[in-house]
C-alpha cells in the first residue's frame, strides 16, 4: 500500500453506552415499497431493552419491515458496557444478560 496513513477516529464507549455491529442485509432490508429499514428509528424505540429483547425487537422489526424476505445476510452483535465497569475493571467475560 501507498499514500498517506488513513484516520482514525475514536469516540467514547461510557458505562451504559451500546454498540450495534451489522451487516448491510439489515440496514439495505427494503419493503415492498423499496423503502430502507429505518435502523437508528428501531434502536431508539428499543433503547432500554436488554440485550435479548433487542436483539428479538430487531429480528421481528426486520422481518415486519420486509415482509418476512430477506433477501440478503443479516448478522448482528450487540456490546452493551455495563454501568458497573469502573477503571479497576478485569475486563473479563460479562456475567450473563442484563
Amino acid at each position: 500500500m501507498s499514500g498517506p496513513p488513513g484516520r482514525t477516529d475514536s469516540y467514547p464507549f461510557a458505562p451504559g453506552d451500546r454498540l450495534l455491529l451489522c451487516t448491510d442485509g439489515v440496514i439495505e432490508a427494503r419493503d415492498r415499497d423499496s423503502t430502507f429499514f429505518d435502523l437508528p428509528e428501531a434502536m431508539v424505540t428499543m433503547r432500554d431493552h436488554t440485550r435479548q429483547a433487542f436483539l428479538e425487537g430487531l429480528r421481528q422489526a426486520l422481518l415486519r419491515h420486509t415482509q418476512g424476505r430477506l433477501v440478503d445476510d443479516v448478522a448482528v452483535i450487540l456490546v452493551d458496557r455495563r454501568e458497573d465497569e469502573g477503571h479497576g475493571s478485569t475486563g473479563g467475560p460479562a456475567q450473563g444478560p442484563r
